[in-house]
């Protein structure tokens, strides 16, 4: 039940794309205004914006469980792991921002990266083109293959609180969103062995093993980092290298859903 309710979601997400009552975030936005009211410390935060949220949602699974049996991780599992996946719409607006950076609209071109919370502080063209390259980097990593790993390894709630963690992230009164670097760190060094397999291998296996445990790199900064490594042929101009991440990762998530094929027929 568990691969179907993953081949479900993923389908949904990737056919449909974002959006839907599932991705309709009021509820959280409330939640949020009514923690910042009481001024937690960190952990108070953690509880009240990741872990009840979970454990509600933990509640109904039980109750559907009882009442449905296994076709319970079909119905909330589908709807967890959808609900787990990002809110931008990653094809539209990549697409937007190759249509702006290959006729030189570079202000346009930031424009749509700030969308997804980008903060362009660039004084070239290669400045702004490693900026472009690193924000689609993470994005296309944190909004299909991170909740999809949690959801494998953990179960729901963990692609859920994932989520959760991501959505509370731009808080700066509760920073649930400083967990973001520690519950990144195994899926994005997962992702680095992805893109050797896919790209070069020799020269991706290589970057991983010097890199993988290096505390001063960003989850983004090491992603790009790793991607253009493994790429075959180098980019240099901002929408070439945002098409370089956009192809590698493309053949990311490809792998990793035969793999996750392969997992459910010989198990």
């Amino acid at each position: 039940m568990t691969y179907l309710a993953f081949l479900f979601a993923t389908g949904l997400y990737f056919g449909l794309g974002p959006g839907g009552p599932l991705h309709r975030d009021h509820w959280i936005v409330a939640l949020r205004r009514r923690v910042d009211a009481i001024e937690p410390d960190f952990w108070l935060g953690f509880m009240l914006l990741v872990v009840v949220p979970c454990a509600a949602l933990a509640l109904v699974y039980a109750l559907f469980e009882s009442l449905f049996g296994g076709a319970a991780m079909l119905l909330i599992g589908t709807a967890s792991l959808f609900f787990a996946f990002g809110r931008a719409d990653y094809d539209a607006l990549l697409e937007r921002f190759l249509a702006r950076s290959r006729v030189g609209d570079h202000e346009g071109a930031a424009l749509v990266l700030e969308e997804v919370g980008a903060e362009i502080e660039a004084d070239d063209v290669e400045a702004f083109g490693h900026i472009a390259a690193k924000t689609f980097a993470y994005e296309g990593y944190q909004r299909w293959f991170a909740p999809a790993f949690y959801f494998f390894l953990l179960g729901p709630f963990w692609a859920v609180a994932y989520r959760l963690i991501q959505l509370s992230s731009e808080d700066p009164k509760v920073p649930v969103g400083s967990l973001r670097h520690l519950v990144d760190w195994l899926p994005s060094r997962l992702l680095l062995l992805t893109f050797a397999v896919v790209g070069d291998f020799q020269r991706g296996v290589q970057f991983a093993l010097n890199n993988a445990l290096d505390p001063q790199l960003e989850t983004d900064e090491i992603l790009l980092q790793g991607l253009e490594t493994s790429a075959a042929v180098s980019a240099h101009t901002p929408d070439g290298r945002v098409e370089q991440v956009r192809d590698l990762t493309r053949r990311g998530w490809i792998l990793w859903v035969i793999v996750a094929s392969l997992v459910a027929i010989l198990g």
